[in-house]
C-alpha cells in the first residue's frame, strides 16, 4: 500500500513559516556591556593575549582586535587577532611533548567559539534576540560582594556540604538507619558549620548584602532582588541561588546526589547513587581532586595562565583512581571541571522517569494528561515521551550556548574572578609587581602611560574598597569585611605557596577557560535545561493540583553526605535528614540550577551574576523553542505546557509574539499555549 498526502508538502511549508514568524516578529534588543572598557582594558577578559610582567597588555592594540574579531561571523576577521604566542615565566614549553594524547601536547590554549553566537540558529529565538542587562562594575558594592564571595568559596573548598545549613537542620542529621551520628561525624559537620556562620557573618558586613549601594550599582529593583541586595547572609542561605524552597533545606539538590528508585521512590536505591540508564547504569560519584590543594597564587603563574599557557593534564592533580559521593564544596567543583554541559540534567531527567513522575497535564498520551481524546490508544515515545524528552535535554543546550557566546565575547568581554584578583594583589602589593620594569613609565607626567593609566583606575576603582589614601590615616575603606578576607587569603597563600600574594587560590590549574565571564556557559545551560524539565514534569501534584509535587514528601527523609573521616576519604556515608514539609520537585530542580553554577564560582572561574542573568537567558531560550515546537502538533491534541520561572520577571519581547501586554507584565509562571503563544499562569501551589 502506497502513502501519498498530496498537501503535506504546502502544510510543511506553511507550518515551518508559521514557527519562524513566530520567533522573528519583535525586533532584537540593544545589547549594552558596562562602562568598564576602557584603556588599558583591566576590567576587561584578556586572557590569552600577551601580557608582561606587570600583567598589562604588552600590546593594546591586541585586545581591539580582538573585540572587533568577535563582532562578525566573518572567520577572516578573528583569524587577524594575535594570541600569545612566545615564551612564558614559568611553564616548560616543551612540557607537553611527550603525552600520550597528541591533542594535549600544544604549549597554547586557544579561545573557546568566540563567535559562535553569531551562527543562525533554525529552532527558537535567534542569539541576537536575547540579552542580558550590564555585569556589575568595577568600584561598585556589587562587585565588591562578589568577589568577595569568590575569595570566601576558594577559602572554604574542604567544608563539607551537609554543613551549609541551619544549625537546627544539621543537629537534625541521622544515619540513614535513624541512629545518631557517631560523635567524630558529628563534631566534623559541626566545625564546618561554625566556620560557615563566620563566614556569612564576615559576608553580611559587605556594603551589598547590607543594602548599601554605590553610584554605579544598577538601580533596577527586580536586578537588586535576584542579586541578593540587603540579604543577610548566613549558612542557610550563603552561596546559593534563587527558586528552591522557601524553607530551610540542604544546600546539595537531591538530584545531584541520589540515584534513580523506581516507582515506589525506594530510599535505599536512592541512597546507593546508582541511576538507571536503560541496561546499564550512572554512578552519581565523582573523582577526588587532591584536597586543599589550589593552583596560581604564585605571581608568575598568574602571568603564565594569562599568557595562555595549557598547563593540563597535570597527574597530581587528582587523586589516583578515588571515587566517592559528593561530600564537599571542592568535589563540586569537581564535577563541573570536565563535565558535559547537560549531564546533570540528563540525570535527574532519567531519575524521574525511572522513578514515574507525572508529565504535565497538558502533554498528550499520558495518564494525567487533562486531554481525554489523547489516552484512549496511544503511548508516549518518539512524542511527548522519554526518547523525545532526552533528546531535547541536548537540543536545547546547544542553543544556549550560541546565545551565552554572543553575549559572553561580542558585548561584555567581563574579566574573570582571577584577573580581578591581580588587581586586588597588584594595590595590595602598592601597585607593584615590577613597578619599575625597564620601558615602563609609572611616573610619567602626562599620565598616559599604560602603568600610569593602569594605577590611576585601581587607585579610584578597586584601592578604595580596601585602604583608600585618606591624609588622615583613618579611613577603613568602604568594605572592611573585603580587607578582612583578603587577608585571610595572604595567609592562605602564603602557607600553600610561601609566597606573600592576594591572588586567588583557584580549584583548576589552568584557572578559567579561555572566553569571558559573563554570561557563563554552565549557567545558561542550567537554566535551559531546568526549564524543559520544569516544561514537560507536572510542578504540581496531578492528583491534588492544589499541592506541589514532591521529590521528598513531607515528613519523609532527605539525602545529605557525610564529611568523611579526612579529605581523602572515599567512603561516603548518606545521612537522612527528616524534612518536615518535604522538598518540592521544582524547588529541587531549581537548586540543580545554582548547584552547578555556584560550582563554577566554587573553581573560581565565575561571579554571581554570571549565575543569574546566565539562567534567565537560558530559561528564556527553552521557552522560545518550546513555542515553536507547539507548530508542529495537531491542533486537537491541544498541546500546552505550564512552566514556572525561576524568578518574578517581564519576559523578553522575543516571546510574547500574539500575548496579551496587559497579562504578561512580570509573572511567575506562564503557559505555552497550543498555538506557540504564551498566557500568565499561576505559579506552583505550596511553595
Amino acid at each position: 500500500m502506497t502513502y501519498h498526502e498530496p498537501n503535506r508538502h504546502k502544510a510543511a511549508k506553511h507550518t515551518r513559516n508559521k514557527a519562524t514568524k513566530l520567533s522573528t516578529s519583535m525586533p532584537h534588543p540593544v545589547h549594552r556591556p558596562n562602562n568598564d572598557p576602557k584603556e588599558p582594558f583591566l576590567f576587561n577578559f584578556t586572557k590569552g593575549l600577551s601580557h608582561g610582567e606587570n600583567g598589562l597588555l604588552k600590546n593594546e592594540q591586541d585586545y581591539r582586535d580582538f573585540a572587533k574579531g568577535t563582532q562578525t561571523h566573518d572567520p577572516n576577521v578573528f583569524a587577524a587577532v594575535s594570541p600569545h604566542r612566545g615564551p612564558f615565566l614559568n611553564v616548560d614549553p616543551n612540557a607537553h611533548a611527550a603525552l600520550d594524547c597528541e591533542a594535549d601536547r600544544s604549549p597554547y590554549r586557544q579561545w573557546e567559539s568566540p563567535t559562535a553566537g553569531h551562527a543562525f540558529v533554525f529552532e527558537g529565538p535567534d542569539p541576537g534576540a536575547m540579552t542580558m542587562p550590564p555585569a556589575p562594575e568595577a568600584g561598585s558594592a556589587e562587585f565588591a560582594a562578589e568577589i568577595a564571595e569568590v575569595y570566601q568559596m576558594a577559602l572554604g573548598r574542604e567544608w563539607g556540604v551537609a554543613s551549609l545549613m541551619s544549625t537546627e537542620l544539621v543537629g537534625a542529621l541521622t544515619t540513614l538507619g535513624g541512629k545518631k551520628l557517631s560523635a567524630a561525624a558529628a563534631k566534623r559537620i559541626t566545625s564546618c558549620n561554625a566556620k560557615a556562620k563566620d563566614a556569612a557573618d564576615t559576608l553580611s558586613h559587605l556594603r551589598w548584602f547590607k543594602g548599601r549601594d554605590a553610584l554605579n550599582d544598577t538601580a533596577d529593583a527586580d536586578q537588586r532582588a535576584r542579586r541578593r541586595f540587603g540579604k543577610k547572609q548566613t549558612p542557610s542561605n550563603m552561596f546559593r541561588g534563587e527558586g528552591e524552597d522557601s524553607w530551610n533545606t540542604p544546600f546539595l539538590s537531591q538530584l545531584m546526589f541520589m540515584g534513580s528508585g523506581g516507582c515506589t521512590r525506594d530510599l535505599k536505591k536512592r541512597a546507593s547513587g546508582t541511576i538507571a540508564y536503560g541496561a546499564q547504569s550512572i554512578d552519581q560519584k565523582v573523582r577526588v581532586a587532591k584536597p586543599e590543594t589550589d593552583y596560581m597564587m604564585k605571581w608568575a603563574e598568574y602571568i603564565d595562565v594569562q599568557n595562555g599557557a595549557n598547563v593540563r593534564p597535570l597527574a597530581s592533580e587528582f587523586i589516583p583512581g578515588a571515587r566517592r559521593k559528593m561530600s564537599s564544596l571542592r568535589d563540586m567543583a569537581t564535577y563541573v571541571h570536565d563535565d558535559q554541559l547537560y549531564q546533570a540534567y540528563l540525570n535527574a531527567a532519567l531519575i524521574l522517569l525511572d522513578e514515574k513522575f507525572a508529565f504535565d497535564s497538558g502533554i498528550p498520551f499520558h495518564g494525567a494528561s487533562a486531554n481525554a481524546l489523547s489516552r484512549n490508544n496511544r503511548e508516549p515515545f518518539a512524542l511527548f515521551g522519554g526518547p523525545h524528552l532526552l533528546t531535547l535535554v541536548t537540543e536545547v543546550s546547544s542553543r544556549a550556548l550560541k546565545a551565552v557566546r554572543l553575549q559572553k565575547f561580542t558585548v561584555h568581554r567581563r574579566l574573570r574572578p582571577e584577573a580581578a584578583a591581580a588587581l586586588f594583589h597588584t594595590v595590595f602589593t602598592e601597585y607593584h609587581p615590577h613597578r619599575d620594569l625597564p620601558g615602563t613609565s609609572p611616573y610619567d607626567a602626562t599620565g598616559t602611560s599604560a602603568e600610569s593609566l593602569a594605577r590611576h583606575q585601581m587607585a579610584s576603582l578597586i584601592a578604595p574598597y580596601t585602604h583608600p589614601y585618606a591624609s588622615d590615616g583613618t579611613s577603613q575603606g568602604s568594605d572592611p569585611a573585603l580587607d578582612k578576607i583578603l587577608t585571610e587569603v595572604r595567609l592562605h597563600n602564603e602557607k600553600n605557596c610561601g609566597d606573600t600574594t592576594w591572588l586567588l587560590p583557584m580549584a583548576f590549574p589552568e584557572g578559567s577557560p579561555m572566553h569571558p565571564a559573563y554570561g557563563a556557559g554552565h549557567a545558561t545551560v542550567a537554566g535551559a535545561c531546568v526549564t524543559l524539565l520544569k516544561a514537560f514534569f507536572n510542578m504540581s501534584d496531578h492528583k491534588n493540583p492544589k499541592s506541589p509535587a514532591y521529590l521528598v514528601k513531607p515528613k519523609g527523609q532527605a539525602l545529605v553526605p557525610d564529611c568523611g573521616a579526612s579529605p581523602e576519604d572515599v567512603t561516603i556515608d548518606a545521612l537522612a535528614l527528616p524534612m518536615e514539609k518535604g522538598l518540592t520537585l521544582e524547588g529541587e530542580l531549581n537548586k540543580l540550577i545554582w548547584n552547578i553554577s555556584n560550582a563554577r564560582n566554587i573553581g573560581g572561574v565565575h561571579f554571581y551574576t554570571d549565575y543569574i542573568e546566565s539562567a534567565l537567558l537560558g530559561e528564556a531560550i527553552t521557552i522560545g523553542i518550546l513555542r515553536e515546537q507547539m507548530m508542529a502538533y495537531h491542533a486537537e491534541e491541544n498541546v500546552e505546557m505550564t512552566v514556572p520561572l525561576l524568578v518574578e520577571r517581564r519576559l523578553p519581547d522575543a516571546l510574547l509574539t500574539g500575548a496579551d501586554p496587559s497579562a504578561m507584565g512580570k509573572v511567575k509562571a506562564v503557559k505555552i499555549r497550543s498555538d506557540g503563544t504564551l498566557t500568565a499562569a499561576d505559579p506552583t501551589p505550596g511553595r
